[in-house]
Formats: structure tokens, sequence, C-alpha cells
């Protein structure tokens, strides 16, 4: 079917109305009355009435013989119909399809008695046509998405290889994309001593993508056995700890010292933010060497606990960029992450960063459809709204939401009006709709990288946890499935079924 987008919308054009005109194929009919035409094709395919055009807006007119206005001109207009005495006035409707970027005029068709059949034989002749067109568009479409993704499972193979022999040979691209050198000062404050027991922190002034290590630089040092240095790189937007180090002051010294990543980062840009504390030792701090004034204040080095400027000055540090995803080499890692948590070993529950949450569609579009959107992402109450069909299922995706050695997944399951009847939750892990699919309908048992929390009846007030444990872990990222359903199919009015404090385990 044809598509046409307008130049423009205008203010008028949110009318409820003209957004249903927007959805689906129309007939529009100039000089004869809407009970002249045959019952069955008025319930076949919406038929208005064409009559005129006032200023910007043409007038139509429903069924009823109601008129109204609209400003934009409808999805797929299927045909004209005129009567013969009439003809020469769809001139003016044309001009005012094709000035809202109408890319192909609709027939005309004369409405005659006696002709009724042939006439409308020709509107289900265009109407075929348009299906023909668009069923080449999907198969189309389709060749060039398993072109595409043979392309990349290629692209992936080929940077495994790399990935691989840069590992081995020790060529991992290391490069300085920023570098804030010290400076002598005759004040030489203390950041370290000034701050609170939380330390200090530095905005990054580079994006996170391809960053692979951090090197700050000591101008004096006290060698304390005892003591350690704590490090955390947090992103700001979602506050996520990418990384952590703890070390001793015994393996510093006096210059510069690098934070070494596990892996080069990648994926969505994220700001990066550095925090700085030493534990163990209360007298004659490490003295932090800092960069020239910094005019922006976002960039001045702060303290961590109220986040107010200590100086006007940053931190002298340097950051390494590499390329993204790869692991670094030994020789990279100068002092390699060593996050405390991982050290302490056991089990930890890590929540899906809110800025994932808006990744959020719907999986199953063929089978679901309201005239509201059935997925929606809701960042500030932690959640993900799924509401689910009178019958059958609605089925929502995370992609690539589930990082390798995950070995659990886990949310609350909530209805949030009381006017709801029942509604069965359920959570997936799994690489595609199709294995989804066989889950949720719990035609097979999960297999390896996948897990199956089963379906959870829900009235509203409570609040059951949903668990699905993978049985055999991958290292590949899986996508997260949701799905919702009415326990009694029928009534779905004022299911507000949420999916909230979405959850994985890891292990350490």
């Amino acid at each position: 079917m044809t598509v046409q987008t307008s130049y423009k919308l205008s203010p008028a054009a949110k009318s409820l109305r003209e957004i249903d005109l927007l959805k689906e194929p129309v007939l529009l009919r100039m000089g004869i009355d809407h009970d002249e035409l045959p019952q069955d094709l008025s319930k076949a395919v919406k038929i208005l009435g064409f009559e005129g055009v006032k200023d910007d807006a043409a007038i139509l007119s429903d069924v009823s013989g109601k008129k109204f206005e609209i400003h934009e001109a409808p999805l797929c207009t299927l045909a004209i119909l005129i009567n013969p005495m009439h003809r020469g006035r769809e001139k003016r409707l044309i001009d005012w399809l094709r000035d809202r970027g109408l890319a192909d005029e609709p027939p005309v068709f004369e409405w005659q008695s006696g002709k009724e059949i042939a006439t409308t034989a020709r509107i289900i002749h265009k109407l075929a046509g348009l299906l023909v067109s668009d069923a080449r568009k999907i198969a189309q479409s389709n060749r060039e998405l398993l072109t595409l993704r043979t392309l990349n499972d290629n692209l992936q193979n080929r940077f495994a290889t790399i990935e691989g022999f840069v590992d081995r040979q020790g060529l991992q691209p290391f490069d300085l994309a920023f570098s804030n050198e010290p400076v002598s000062s005759s004040s030489r404050s203390n950041v370290l001593a000034d701050a609170s027991f939380e330390g200090i922190s530095q905005i990054l002034p580079v994006a996170s993508s391809g960053v692979s290590a951090i090197a700050i630089h000591f101008e004096r040092l006290a060698r304390r056995e005892d003591a350690t240095l704590h490090a955390q790189l947090v992103t700001l937007e979602d506050r996520q700890v990418v990384e952590s180090w703890v070390v001793p002051l015994s393996r510093l010294h006096q210059g510069w010292n690098h934070l070494g990543l596990s892996r080069t980062l990648a994926g969505l840009r994220r700001t990066l933010k550095l925090q700085l504390h030493i534990e163990g030792m209360d007298d004659e701090m490490p003295l932090l060497s800092l960069g020239g004034l910094q005019p922006l204040e976002m960039f001045q080095v702060r303290d961590a606990a109220n986040n107010a400027p200590l100086l006007k000055n940053s931190l002298a540090m340097q950051v390494w960029c590499g390329m993204p995803g790869v692991l670094l080499p030994s020789w990279a890692n100068y002092l390699p992450a060593q996050s405390r948590q991982a050290n302490d070993g056991g089990f930890k529950e890590m929540p899906i960063a809110t800025g994932i949450l808006d990744l959020a569609a719907l999986a199953n579009t063929e089978e679901i459809s309201f005239d509201f959107a059935a997925i929606l992402p809701l960042p500030d109450e932690r959640a993900i709204g799924c509401h689910p069909p009178a019958a059958g299922i609605t089925i929502g995706r995370l992609p690539a939401a589930c990082p390798p050695k995950i070995l659990r997944i886990s949310s609350t399951a909530i209805i949030d009006n009381d006017a709801s009847q029942d509604v069965d939750f359920a959570l997936v892990i799994a690489g595609d709709l199709d294995s989804a699919r066989q889950l949720f309908g719990e035609s097979r048992v999960a297999g390896a990288g996948e897990a199956f929390s089963g379906w959870k009846s829900v009235s509203h007030g409570e609040e059951p946890r949903l668990n699905a444990f993978i049985t055999e872990q991958v290292g590949v990222w899986q996508n997260i499935y949701f799905a919702t359903r009415m326990k009694n199919a029928g009534d779905n009015s004022f299911a507000w079924a949420k999916f909230r404090d979405i959850s994985l385990m890891v292990n350490g």
C-alpha cells in the first residue's frame, strides 16, 4: 500500500477523527449520496464525502452527513467516486491532495446506475495492485535484511579474529586521547587531604567509547603498606560502575600511574567520572598533581560527598583510548582493574539501567495492535508497561540487554489499576522471538543460554517477584522478552500491567 507523508502537520491535525483517517485507506465520493452506494461496499472500506476546500482544510462528510475538517491527506486514498454530472470538480480535491505530498494521484471512477459491479471491480483491482506492490517491497526488504545479517555475521567473525591476533601479539592500539599535564603551584593544595572521607571526583573530558586506561599523576607519595587507593569509573547518565580498582599504595610510584580497564569500553557513549579516595591513612596523604586553571566548573576537581568544587583546577590526568570492545594486552594494564566487589565473591544483584529501559519495544507487532503503545518504557518508575490483549499475549523485548554469564533475571509484576481483571506475567531470556514464543507457549524447555520464569497470575495489590534462571551460560548477549496475557480471555480494560525493578544476578 502506498504511504505518503505530508510536508507539514498542522496543529489542527491532532483531532482524533483526523488521526483515524491517517491510519486506514478510504474512498472519497463526490456528488453521490452515501445511500446510493451498496451497503456491503460501505462495510468493506471507509467512504467519505468531499464537500470542498476551505482555507487550508478539506471539508468531508461522514455516513450520517456530518461535516468536519481535515488538514492532512488520508494515509491511502484508494479512489475518487464521482457522479458523472459533477465531472471536473475532482481537480480541486486532487490539487489539495498533491499540495500535501501525495505521491500517486488516486484514480477517478464514475459511479453510474447499472455499472456498480464494474466500478467496484476496478476498486478491487486497484487495492489488489497495492497489496502486490507491498508484498514485493516486503520480500525485497527481507532479502536485504538477510544480506545485512550475513554481512554482520561476517564482520563479527572477522573482528573476533582480529581481536585474537591483536591480543596475542600485544598490538592493541593504545593512543593518548587527552592529556592534562601537571603544573607547579605555590599553594601545592592537597585535594585528597582537603576532601571528605569519600574522596574526590573528576569528570573526564572525553566520551566513554574507546577508553582503555586513565593515568593519574602523583607529585608525592608516602609508601604505607597498609594503605590502599580506591578508584571507580562511573557513568553520569545511569550511575553504573564501569570499573573499579583497589591498589596498595606500595604499588604506586611518583609520576604517572595508569589505571587500565579490563576491556576497552564500547556501546552507548556515556559521560565518565573518576572517583578516588585513600583508605588506611589519616595523615600525610599522597599529593595528587593538578592541571592548570579550569574555567568550566563541570571539569573542576570536586569533593565526592557533596559534588562541590575543591579548587578551580582539574586533576592532572591522561586518557588513553583503543579499539572498542577489545581485551587489553598485559603490557597495557599497568594497574589492572581489580574490583573489590568482585574479590568479595558471592552473588550480586544488578538493576538494569534506566537508559536501557527506553529500548523496550513491542516484539510481536504482527499479532498485537492497540490505539496506544502496547509497550511503554517508564524509566522514572524503573518499569516497563506491557498491556495484554483481550486474547493472546503481548510480547515486549529489550534487545541484547542480558550479558553473558548471567545467572538469573528478576522483576516485580504489578497491576496499576484496581479495576483490572487478573493478568498473567512471564519473563524469558532467548536469542530471538521464535525461541521466546516457544518458551512462552511452554512447547519446550529452556536450552543453553535461555531462561523462562513460568507464568504467574497477578491480581491488583499483589506484587510477586518473577525469577528466570539460566540453565547453561553462554558467551553471547541475549535478548530479554517479557509478556502479559489476561488470565481469563475477554475484558482487558484497565489492565495496566507493569514489570518493575528488573534486575540481573551475577556470580561475584
